[in-house]
């Protein structure tokens, strides 16, 4: 029986190692996520470091006259116009927060800026918007999230007290993605939108006005 010694003291040594070496290698034995329960064709699955999204949205914004100085004149009062967004996003983090009601994850998002301004006057302005999101990864096809950004315009609204040319803008609000089928998502938002010179040139009242968008939004591989 001698010779059967050292063979069975390896097959043991073996057998120990082997779990330990298996959760290792499995990383399917670690707890998964309520969303990486969901299966993989969650919309989670899609929000994570390095994806890319892009869309399009339109909206339309009127002034609110009771912020900032925008109720101190009558023509920034009346401000409405359209608003036109063509945007692309990449995710700067993977989801983040475990099973929390937070878990979610960072993206970044450039978007063209196209205002075409019906009161109260004729006008146009055009420029560039980053915004940061975050965007909240519950289970199921509805995605909320929030957002802020600045951006700079070229303005043309031809108002008295307002300065065309070289304005700022300041924006943050909220939204959300509808997702209708793998990749594509119905995409809605409010934002508080404000335009300004920063004081460059004068007259300088500012813009505030409150915006609201729907899209359609695709993800990439």
């Amino acid at each position: 029986m001698r010779p059967l010694r050292k063979p069975v003291l390896l097959a043991m040594a073996m057998m120990a190692m082997l779990p330990r070496a298996v959760s290792g290698a499995d990383p399917s034995l670690r707890s998964p996520t309520k969303q990486e329960r969901a299966g993989a064709q969650s919309p989670a699955r899609l929000f994570r470091l390095g994806t890319q999204e892009i869309g399009i949205a339109a909206g339309y914004g009127f002034a609110l006259p009771f912020v900032g100085e925008t109720g101190d004149d009558e023509e920034l009062r009346d401000v409405q116009y359209i608003y036109v967004a063509p945007r692309w996003g990449i995710g700067i983090s993977d989801p983040m927060g475990g099973d929390a009601w937070y878990r979610g994850n960072v993206e970044l998002v450039a978007e063209g800026a196209f205002l075409f301004n019906l009161e109260s006057k004729d006008g146009f302005a055009g420029g560039i918007t980053a915004l940061l999101r975050y965007n909240f990864l519950p289970e199921g096809v509805f995605i909320p999230f929030v957002e802020a950004g600045v951006g700079i315009l070229s303005l043309d609204f031809d108002l008295e007290n307002r300065s065309d040319g070289l304005n700022f803008t300041a924006q943050a609000g909220f939204g959300f993605h509808y997702f209708v089928s793998d990749r594509t998502a119905f995409t809605g938002e409010w934002r508080y939108h404000h335009i300004s010179n920063a004081d460059i040139e004068e007259p300088n009242l500012g813009i505030n006005s409150s915006l609201f968008l729907i899209g359609v939004t695709i993800f990439l591989k």
